[in-house]
């Protein structure tokens, strides 16, 4: 054997035993830093590490991490992934640029656990007491969170709040220094790409919200499948509530959002959305109103929204060809009453809460109302005004009133003949009154009131009341009667029982008025 060719051994086993040493070495230091460095209300164990220096890569297997202690909302986080690893990492920048450079971070089929803090949790110390402080700065030009399933529990992991059955989260170019890290995000990307699947979470003691897929990128938000909807069934629902209550089932095949955005700044949240598109939406409401009337104050819209937890600007929403299906069912033992609204499209325009915004929120609306009306309606009001003024107008033509009977019978014992050929209202309120005018052209319009049974007609009272009718004949040139609207609001019910109290004083004002534009 030549001197040549042992030295060349001699070197082979030098090299590989000094990679050996220096392999050795980097788990020490990775294993004495993770020791120094995770705050002590974190416990991160795992069951293998290895580590490639020539490549640059570390992986832990079967990882396992729990945090104790206040963390926003959540007082216990725990993780268990197959694999942590980190690939790419840069010994350059570490040791002469003094930053941590990763190529790619990837975190393989975690299953992310959190446990809510009580109500009167006062742990708060313990993240505080253990801040995270870098000394330098950290940049992953791509993190990966593959096939994971987070579940939310409350703080006795008897109700499960949250629950989504896989996700999948693409960051690019993730940094964080020893400022940014102490903020609201601690950390910045650029683009990014998140999936999930089955996404489910109860919306208080009795709806839950599901939806089946969700792919969320830089631009858009594409949502399929998604459903809000009362967990109990309609005769469950009256069993188990005191006071009146909507029975909802709102099935959305597909909403779409377009150029989306949002600011977090000292603990607040600014969401603006530039269009929010929502496809052949699905609502089907029912109220039993043999249970008590809630006289609890309702406050309007622009209310609702300035108590929003979040700002939110969104500059246009479109509801395509949605259906609407409202009934009420009267202790009668009859059918439920029902109204129908059909190729529903909407198109709203400045819905936003932000102060900055000052153009109100404006709404257009047409529908077919009970299969046969042509429905158009106009609504502006603005959010921050402490009267909550509206502004309303509307059209209705060619309805066949025999078509409302099916809501007309059940709930307010009358039934209906005649044709509405058109209908004109406006209507200026507030919180608290309203009033506008209306006019209307109809064709041979009576009504009739029925017995108890709903099953006959109380004939002299019909009688009574169509002498006061006008069918429709004494009107102007054009064909139109007029009338006045003035009401006071119910503030125990709704905007939608405001709007209908409106209409139905403009009406009794057309029919029994006499009839002439004042």
């Amino acid at each position: 054997m030549s001197k040549l060719f042992k030295w060349l051994i001699v070197v082979f086993i030098f090299c590989v035993g000094g990679y050996m040493l220096a392999e050795w070495k980097m788990k020490r230091e990775v294993i004495s830093f993770l020791e120094r460095k995770v705050p002590d209300h974190i416990d991160f164990s795992y069951d293998k590490l290895t580590i490639n220096l020539i490549k640059g890569n570390i992986a832990f297997y079967d990882v396992t991490v729990v945090s104790l202690g206040r963390q926003t909302s959540s007082c216990e986080i725990k993780v268990n992934a197959d694999q942590l690893s980190i690939k790419g990492f840069s010994y350059w920048k570490i040791l002469f640029e003094k930053s941590i450079f990763i190529k790619t971070l990837t975190l393989s089929k975690p299953h992310l656990n959190f446990k809510t803090c009580p109500k009167d949790s006062d742990n708060v110390i313990a993240n505080k007491s253990n801040p995270i402080k870098l000394l330098k700065e950290i940049f992953v030009e791509e993190l990966i969170f593959e096939d994971g399933i987070v579940e939310i529990w409350d703080s006795e992991e008897e109700v499960e709040l949250i629950a989504v059955e896989s996700i999948g989260l693409h960051l690019n170019n993730v940094a964080t220094d020893p400022e940014v890290i102490t903020k609201y995000v601690p950390f910045t990307f650029s683009k990014y790409n998140i999936e999930f699947l089955n996404f489910t979470a109860p919306l208080g003691k009795y709806e839950k919200l599901h939806l089946e897929s969700m792919v969320m990128n830089n631009s858009t938000i594409d949502i399929t499948n998604i459903s809000l909807s009362t967990i109990y069934s309609k005769s469950e629902l009256s069993k188990e509530i005191t006071y009146q209550r909507d029975h909802v089932d709102l099935k959305v095949p597909t909403i779409t959002v377009k150029n989306h955005t949002y600011l977090a700044s000292n603990d607040s949240l600014q969401v603006h959305f530039k269009h929010l598109i929502l496809s052949e939406p699905n609502l089907e409401m029912y109220r039993d109103k043999s249970r008590l009337e809630d006289f609890r104050k309702k406050p309007l819209y622009g209310e609702l929204l300035q108590k929003l937890p979040f700002k939110v600007a969104i500059d246009s929403v479109f509801i395509e060809k949605g259906t609407i299906i409202y009934e009420e069912d009267m202790p009668n033992n009859t059918k439920a009453g029902a109204l129908h609204f059909n190729d529903l499209d909407v198109s709203i325009s400045n819905l936003s809460n932000m102060i900055a915004v000052k153009d109100p929120v404006k709404i257009q609306l047409d529908a077919n109302l009970m299969g046969t009306g042509k429905f158009h309606l106009d609504w502006q009001f603005n959010v921050h005004d402490p009267r909550n003024s509206f502004l309303i107008s509307g059209r209705l033509s060619n309805l066949k009133t025999e078509r409302l009977n099916e809501f007309l019978v059940p709930n307010l014992r009358t039934q209906t003949t005649g044709t509405i050929d058109q209908l004109y209202f406006t209507i200026s309120g507030d919180e608290y009154t309203s009033t506008g005018e209306i006019k209307m052209s109809y064709e041979d319009f009576k009504f009739q009131v029925l017995n108890k049974e709903r099953i006959a007609v109380k004939k002299v009272l019909s009688f009574i009341g169509n002498l006061f009718v006008n069918d429709g004949s004494k009107a102007d040139a054009e064909g139109y009667r007029y009338g006045d609207i003035s009401v006071e609001r119910t503030k125990h019910k709704s905007f939608f029982n405001y709007l209908w109290i409106n209409l139905q004083d403009g009406l009794l004002s057309v029919l029994t008025g006499n009839g002439k534009k004042e």
